[in-house]
Order: C-alpha cells, then structure tokens, then sequence
C-alpha cells in the first residue's frame, strides 16, 4: 500500500508539475465524461418524467383506436355495448366511449383553447378519479343531451382564477355550457380538460356519422376488472372488436389496442437506444482524450529516461517502473474524470432550472460508471508507455541525453 501511496504522490507532483499540458491532455476525458454522465442522467430524467405521465392513465386501462386503413369503419358506441357485455368479456369491467377534440373556450372575455372530451357516466369510474367540487352529471343528463360540463383544475383556474366555477356559464364554440362540477387535482396534462355527456358532444360540438349515419367516437376506454385481468381484457376485446367487425381469420386487425404500459416500455425503449447512441458518440471524445494521455506519457518517458535508468541502477524492479508510470496515467485519467463528473453536475442542475418540469440529477451509478471508464481509459492507454519505459536498458538510460 506505501507503494501505491507513494506513486500517487509523485504522479501528482508530475501533473502539478506542468499544468497546461495536464489540462490539455485531460481535456478529451473531460468532455467526453462530461457527455456521457449528462447523457445518461438526462436519459434517465426524460425516461422518469415519461413514465410518471403515462402512469396515469391507469395500470388496468386500456384505450382502443383505429389504425389508419379503417376510416371507412369507425368505432362507434354499439361497439363499446359489445365490449362491456359481461357474458362476452368477464374480464372487462368497463367499456366507455368517448369522443374528444380542441376546441375555443370563452368565460368573461377569457378565451383559450382547450381539450373537450365526451364521456358517459362512468368517466369517474374509469379514470379513477373523483369530483372535488361540484358533481357529476347523471344519467338523465347524458340521455337529453344536457349541456352541462365538468372542468380540470387547470381550467378552472384558467377562466375562473380564484372564482367559484360552479354554476358558471362557459361557451364551447357557439354552445354555452354550465360547469357543474370540478375534477380533483392530479397534477399532470389531464387537469387542463373539459368533461361533457358524450351524447352533448355528439349533437353540438361533433356530428361526424358513419356512412351508416351512426355517430362515430375518437376511441373506447376499457377497464379490466383489476390490474392481474389485463392480458385476459385485451384479449376478450380483440376476439369482440374482430367478431364485431367481421375482420377474417387471416386479415389483420383495423384496431389497436394499448396500455399505459405498453406505451412506457415503448417510449423507454426508444429512450435507451437513443442515449446509448449518443454515449457511443460521446465515447469517441474519450478514446480521443485516451490518446492524448498515452502521447503525453510516451512523452514522459522519454523526458525521464536518465531518472528511469537511475531508478533500475539503485535496484528498482521492472515491475516498480510499470506501476509507477502506469498509476501517473490513471491518475490523469481519473482526474479528468472527477472534473467531469462536476461538469455534469453543474450542467444538470443548470438543466433542471431552465426545465422545471424535468428535473435532472446526477445518479450515483453514472458517477460509477464514469470513475470506471476515466481508470479504464487510464489503464488501457498506460499499458504500452509504461511498459516501453520498464523495457529501457538503465545503463543505455543513464546515458541518454
């Protein structure tokens, strides 16, 4: 171990020596550290920040679309009636149509622009959400075609600011509506909607119809009985919708089918490919500051030379000459690799300031991952001029001029 100490202390003492050329050498670890630890930390905050949004949509939720070649076949409501049939579906508890769009919200000289969804009444129970204030509309409402609407807190606050909303008059395009309730909060995109009987939805704001006349729906929300059924859920959907829509055995399917997730583990996916490619891009910086280091050490070597055969000649080993260049370059390496480390550090939280809702941290396994690839680069890049430096003869040393 006093060895080990004592080479540290001298490979320091060599870096101290002569700085500008230390920085120099360092400065392809530094960046390339610098990229691979914010890379990763920023992959990772994307990766969080994705699948904390997605997580709300419900672990027993599932949505079903159509895919693009079915615009000649909507979905439509008989379908959702299908699917919520029991004897059918035991595995399916709800099955709940729903039409959406962005439409101009006026209140008092406020306008913007917000999402309008139709829904029946078991929006509450489907979404696993509650009325913070207010209610929810009934059923009766939804068979009349009541224009009655629940609003996000978001909303709320959007055309209200501090105002009661309850009982106010809202104007969805040319359609007045009364707010009769207001969803709780959830923190996230689904607090910035408006909630209306889908039947409303359908007669004033969408009248889209099949070519069968039969009003059409964006999509249908199924709820499996828990979160152990969803496998079994999706498939009593796809047997009904392929049934429902007389789809052939060997014909694909005009729908889709997806969970929150099957969208997390999508969108992961395509995050951790896209970070390792620029890690790998990153890592060219590395092999280049890997170079520079083995240069600067070759470099030493031959600046040294009498010092190395001086060393031989008062007994020292091969072994001792190899250790002792060889920790100067890891010592390099990891040096450059601690400044990076800060670098990226900083360049997180400058991150996290610009971008609040994407807060970026430094994990402790980059941290790792870096001091690993800063030896690594040290060791593999010391190797050739340590060893050429414990190959010289110290009688042909001590004469080198």
């Amino acid at each position: 171990m006093m060895v080990i100490f004592e080479n540290i202390r001298i490979a320091l003492n060599q870096l101290m020596g002569n700085k500008l050329r230390t920085t120099l050498t360092m400065l392809g670890i530094i960046i390339g550290i610098t990229s691979v630890v914010l890379l990763l930390s920023l992959g990772q905050a994307v990766q969080t920040s994705i699948t904390s949004q997605f997580e709300g949509l419900g672990a027993s939720l599932i949505r079903v679309s159509l895919t693009a070649n079915s615009s000649t076949n909507p979905l439509t409501q008989s379908l959702a009636a299908a699917l919520a049939d029991e004897s059918r579906a035991p595995a399916i508890a709800y099955a709940m149509p729903t039409t959406s769009g962005n439409y101009a919200v006026v209140y008092n000289g406020v306008e913007d622009s917000i999402s309008v969804t139709g829904a029946t009444t078991d929006y509450l129970a489907v979404n696993d959400r509650t009325v913070s204030s207010g209610r929810m509309f009934t059923q009766t409402e939804l068979d009349e075609s009541a224009p009655v609407a629940l609003i996000g807190v978001d909303t709320a606050e959007t055309l209200f600011d501090d105002a009661n909303p309850i009982g106010a008059q809202i104007r969805v395009r040319s359609v007045f509506f009364q707010v009769i309730g207001v969803l709780d909060d959830t923190g996230g995109e689904n607090d910035d909607l408006i909630v209306v009987p889908i039947t409303t939805a359908q007669a004033r704001l969408n009248a889209a119809r099949s070519l069968t006349g039969v009003p059409v729906i964006n999509q249908i929300l199924v709820k499996a009985v828990d979160s152990e059924q969803v496998d079994a859920a999706i498939d009593q959907a796809t047997r009904i919708l392929r049934e429902e829509r007389n789809i052939g055995v060997d014909d694909d399917d005009d729908f889709r089918l997806f969970t929150a997730t099957t969208i997390i583990d999508s969108l992961s996916s395509t995050i951790e490919t896209l970070t390792a490619f620029l890690g790998i891009l990153a890592g060219i910086s590395l092999v280049v500051g890997g170079i520079g280091v083995m240069n600067i050490m070759l470099v030493t070597v031959n600046e040294r030379t009498r010092e190395i055969g001086l060393r031989k000649a008062v007994g020292a080993r091969s072994l001792h000459i190899v250790l002792q260049f060889l920790t100067e370059a890891v010592v390099m390496a990891i040096t450059g690799g601690v400044i990076g480390i800060a670098l990226a550090a900083g360049g997180s939280l400058l991150i996290t300031a610009l971008v609040e809702s994407l807060p970026v941290a430094v994990q402790m396994t980059s941290v790792a991952l870096a001091l690993a690839i800063s030896a690594g680069v040290g060791v593999f890049f010391g190797v050739y001029p340590a060893s050429r430096a414990a190959r010289l003869n110290p009688i042909d040393a001590l004469r080198y001029e």
